[in-house]
Parts: C-alpha cells; structure tokens; sequence
C-alpha cells in the first residue's frame, strides 16, 4: 500500500475507515454492501455482485462516465440520497461473485 502525502491529498475532508450497511440501486438492481470508509462528501462501498450485475455497470459507465445513482445507508439513523459514482473497481476470479469497490461522491448529509 502507497502512502498519501499530504501535500498532495485532493479530497477536502479527511477520510475515516468505518463500516455500516449501504445500498445503491443500479438499472433496477438493488446492491447491498458496506462502507469501507467515509467522509462529509462520499465514501467507498465494497460488495459482491455477479458477473451480469458488473457488466451492468460498467456499460452504464461507460455510456456516461459520472453517472448518479440512488444510495441508502444507516449510520445512527437512515439515509437515502443520490450520489454519483466517481470511482469503480471489480476483481474478477473467474468465478462469481466478483469483488466490487465502488467510490461515491455525495453531498454533504446534515
């Protein structure tokens, strides 16, 4: 693992490694997974998902590269708003499922 110098750090808040259930819908797909970490304005979810539901969303990316989605999580209480994919990333094995990594960026939840 690389480490992030900060005077070279983009994001505007610092990160935090955290977990808690998420969900985002993509074209009618619900996925669930859990946030690896966290911030004011997005957070990185990790699942696992078939090879159909990865190739979903990598066409749906492809066709337009920030493409939003509806997410839902519970931390404390629930929220549900629309963020938009910055960041994907799937291990394919061979075999399904397939780890996904997937960094949505949202507005600041008050």
């Amino acid at each position: 693992m690389t480490a992030v110098d900060a005077s070279t750090e983009r994001r505007r808040f610092k990160r935090v490694s955290i977990e808690f259930p998420v969900s985002y819908k993509i074209r009618g797909t619900t996925i669930l997974g859990r946030a690896i970490n966290a911030c004011n304005q997005g957070m990185m979810v990790e699942s696992y998902v078939g090879v159909k539901t990865a190739l979903q969303i990598l066409g749906m990316m492809k066709k337009k590269r920030r493409s939003r989605v509806g997410l839902e999580f519970t931390h404390k209480k629930t929220y549900r708003t629309e963020a938009e994919i910055r960041h994907f990333h799937f291990d394919f094995s061979g075999s399904e499922p397939c780890r996904s990594v997937v960094g949505f960026y949202m507005p600041e939840i008050t």
